[in-house]
C-alpha cells in the first residue's frame, strides 16, 4: 500500500474508533403486503411504515412545558442528563405523610409528552413504574396497596383524557426507615386508538398505601434523571 495503513476483517482502519449507531425497529409493509421488522440502517426501503415502538421517560423538571397550563411531570424520549439543574428533588415525586389504617390515595400524577407529531396509537402500552415505600415514625407496618397505571392524553385546554387503564394490587409490606423500592409493570390495553393530533400523549400513575396504627408512611415514585426508573412502551403510527 502507498501509505503504511491497514484495514481490519470489517474494512475499518486499524485503530480507527466506530460510532455506534442506534437503529429504531419498525413494523413495515412492503409492496408485495409483506409485513417485517426494519432497523434504521436497512438498505430495503419498505414501502409504508406500519408502525413504530416507542419509549418515553417519565421524567420531573423545574422548568416546564406549557400545554393548556405548564406541565413539569414529561414523557421524554431520552432521561434528562443526570445532573440537570444540579436538583436532587427532580429525581422522585414524593407524597404526603400516608396515616390512613386503610387503602389510602397517596400520589396520583400525569405525564405529559412535548412531541407535536400527530400519531396514531394503537395496542397494547407497557408501563414500567418504580415506586418506593418508607416508614418515617411509629413501630408498625407500611403496606404498598393498588398501583393505577393509564395511558392517555392531554388535550388542548390541559385535560387529561384516559384511553385505557390497568391495576395491579399489590401485597407489599416494609418497616424499613429507608425507602424500599418495589417496580411495577402493567401491559394497557388501548381499545379504541386514538390521535395525538391536537393533543399530547400521556401516561398516569397512581399509587395506594396505608399503615398500621400509629405508624407514619411515605411513597414516592422514582424518576431518576440519567436513567429510565419508569416509562411507557407503546406501538405507534
Amino acid at each position: 500500500m502507498a501509505n503504511n495503513e491497514s484495514t481490519n476483517i470489517t474494512g475499518n482502519k486499524v485503530n480507527e474508533k466506530l460510532v455506534q449507531q442506534k437503529k429504531e425497529v419498525s413494523i413495515v409493509e412492503d409492496t408485495d403486503g409483506t409485513v417485517r421488522l426494519c432497523t434504521s440502517a436497512d438498505t430495503n426501503a419498505p414501502a409504508s411504515v406500519v408502525a413504530q415502538k416507542k419509549q418515553f421517560v417519565m421524567q420531573k423538571v423545574r422548568n416546564g412545558y406549557v400545554w393548556g397550563e405548564e406541565q413539569q411531570y414529561l414523557l421524554m424520549e431520552n432521561p434528562s442528563p443526570s445532573i440537570l439543574d444540579n436538583n436532587d428533588a427532580l429525581d422522585f415525586i414524593e407524597s404526603t405523610q400516608i396515616v390512613g389504617t386503610s387503602s389510602t390515595h397517596a400520589i396520583s400524577v400525569v405525564f405529559c409528552s412535548t412531541d407535536e407529531t400527530k400519531k396514531q396509537i394503537y395496542g397494547l402500552a407497557r408501563i414500567v413504574s418504580s415506586v418506593g415505600v418508607k416508614r418515617i415514625s411509629g413501630t408498625g407496618t407500611v403496606y404498598l396497596d393498588n398501583v393505577i397505571l393509564g395511558v392517555g392524553y392531554i388535550d388542548s385546554s390541559g385535560g387529561y383524557n384516559e384511553v385505557g387503564m390497568k391495576q395491579m394490587p399489590i401485597v407489599y409490606t416494609t418497616t424499613s426507615e429507608e425507602y424500599v423500592e418495589r417496580t411495577t409493570q402493567l401491559f394497557v390495553n388501548i381499545q379504541n386508538s386514538f390521535s395525538t393530533d391536537e393533543n399530547r400523549l400521556a401516561a398516569r400513575v397512581t399509587v395506594y398505601a396505608f399503615v398500621d396504627a400509629n405508624t407514619t408512611g411515605i411513597a414516592r415514585i422514582n424518576l431518576r434523571r440519567g436513567l429510565a426508573d419508569s416509562y411507557i412502551e407503546l406501538v405507534m403510527r
